[in-house]
């Protein structure tokens, strides 16, 4: 039977004083390791597993040198890692020194990087603005009223000016004076004389006031205090955009939807929903291939499907005429609701002409399939088709109008407005009671049912013919709106 050749007593004593020089490492405490310690293996610098054990104990054989490597020069063993140095810094070319940390920088020296990469561009904020808007296909053009070369449809001015009522001059019932006064959590308010409605007694504990009036008013200041120190603690606390609108926008909206709105719209958030592709701009992209100019705003004003005073009834008239889609939405919901206007909101901290760039293209969807809607049913004249839109950036209120231009699918978008449309503001008690007045002329205007409403004028005719209703009950309200318009172009009744 074949038997090992016993080892030599050279190469056996060798392996013994590997062996125990192994373990003798082995057993050093942790704290005696530490400068030991490389930074984690790469293809690029982890040493040779041999030359490791050949330098890990003293060995007693005569062992022939080997030759460095001159592709591969060997690192500084010496080299100490701290705490505070970069690991890429450690066994550096010695031009490279090593670099301290801070909460500035956490990785390699700007040396080991330039060149080797550009910078990253994916959190870059969009390059499209208002100025590309114009120049697609449809286009859409945004700009301030003033310093127009010519003066913007008199349907649009005639919104204007019903937006402005009671803005500059009156926007705070007088009985409310001394409660705002007296109270000690408004602290000190700087407000006009002219702010006060001086037709109105100074205090709710007037006789004049009847009671179902003074719970009215009392309801309404307790929901403005609300608001005033919910945007105080988004402006003072950095809060993001979901809080300035659960917090101060949808509340304050609702408060003039109660007061006025008489139970015909609903805030309705579309801050996820899509809009239809075919009423989106485009532009040429650098291939020439078109590319969908494309953004989504926070919430909008819906005609009610609830029973009357909503429009439930309405709208079942419109699936059964096979015409449920009466909006520019992607929503299984949303697309069978009538809309009006568009509300994007921004924190304080926010990007005022990013919010412009997306109300710009959510309205302009929103007309074009209402222009849409009327061609469908014949009606020619456009000039009724005109709805306010708004930016809402932390306190400040911008307030925009949009309206058909001339060219099939064109529109136009006024604003930012001036004057008392753009004093509306929720960083005082003052500047929340005229937001309020405000959105109550926006709902007042969008519910009207008169040729002057934007429901009478022209959303409500639209619909009604859409869902049939060309009878002998609905006749003679589409027969009252073929009047002559500023163009001379009539509306057709049929």
């Amino acid at each position: 039977m074949a038997t090992t050749p016993p080892l030599s007593p050279l190469i056996a004593a060798a392996k013994t004083s590997r062996v125990e020089g192994w373990i003798q490492q082995l057993s050093k405490p942790a704290s005696a390791l530490t400068n030991d310690l490389s930074p984690p293996s790469t293809p690029e610098n982890r040493p040779s597993l041999k030359r490791k054990r050949a330098t890990s104990a003293p060995v007693t054989c005569t062992m022939s040198a080997r030759t460095n490597s001159p592709k591969r020069p060997r690192r500084d063993t010496d080299t100490e890692v701290l705490p505070t140095h970069s690991i890429s810094a450690t066994g550096a070319a010695s031009n490279a020194s090593a670099l301290v940390l801070n909460e500035r920088n956490t990785f390699s020296p700007p040396s080991s990087q330039a060149g080797t990469r550009s910078p990253r561009r994916a959190n870059s904020p969009s390059r499209d603005n208002i100025a590309v808007l114009a120049s697609a296909y449809p286009p859409t053009i945004t700009e301030p009223s003033s310093g127009l070369k010519t003066p913007p449809p008199r349907r649009v001015r005639d919104v204007m000016e019903r937006l402005e009522d009671g803005l500059d001059s009156g926007w705070i019932p007088g009985w409310l004076r001394k409660p705002i006064e007296e109270d000690q959590d408004f602290g000190y308010q700087r407000i006009e004389r002219h702010a006060w409605d001086q037709s109105t007694a100074r205090s709710l504990s007037d006789p004049d006031v009847g009671g179902e009036e003074r719970e009215r008013l009392a309801y309404v200041l307790r929901k403005v205090k609300k608001i005033w120190l919910n945007a105080r603690v988004c402006q003072s606390r950095g809060r993001d955009e979901n809080a300035w609108c659960m917090d101060v926008v949808q509340p304050l909206v609702k408060l003039a939807m109660r007061l006025e709105g008489k139970e015909k719209f609903w805030l309705q958030s579309v801050q996820s929903q899509a809009i239809a592709t075919e009423f989106l701009s485009s532009v040429a992209d650098l291939s020439g291939k078109p590319r969908l100019l494309d953004r989504k705003a926070d919430f909008t004003l819906s005609f009610s499907h609830m029973p009357s005073p909503g429009f439930e009834d309405l709208y079942n008239r419109l699936r059964t005429a096979g015409n449920p889609v009466v909006s520019h939405m992607v929503d299984a919901f949303t697309k069978t609701t009538a809309l009006f206007s568009c509300i994007e909101v921004k924190p304080a901290s926010g990007d005022h002409t990013e919010a412009e760039y997306q109300l710009s293209i959510w309205m302009a969807a929103n007309l074009r399939k209402k222009m849409q809607l009327a061609r469908r049913v014949g009606l020619v004249d456009k000039s009724s088709l005109v709805e306010p839109c708004f930016a809402i950036i932390g306190h400040e209120t911008h307030v925009y109008f949009a309206y058909a231009s001339e060219e099939r699918d064109a529109v136009r978008i006024l604003g930012p407005e001036v004057g008392s449309l753009g004093l509306c503001e929720t960083r005082s008690v003052s500047g929340i009671f005229r937001a309020l007045k405000l959105w109550r002329n926006v709902i007042k205007y969008g519910r009207d049912e008169e040729n002057e409403g934007f429901w009478g004028g022209f959303m409500g005719v639209v619909l009604q013919r859409l869902a049939g209703d060309i009878d002998e009950e609905h006749g003679a309200a589409l027969a009252s709106v073929a009047q002559p318009s500023d163009e001379g172009i009539c509306i057709r009744a049929s």
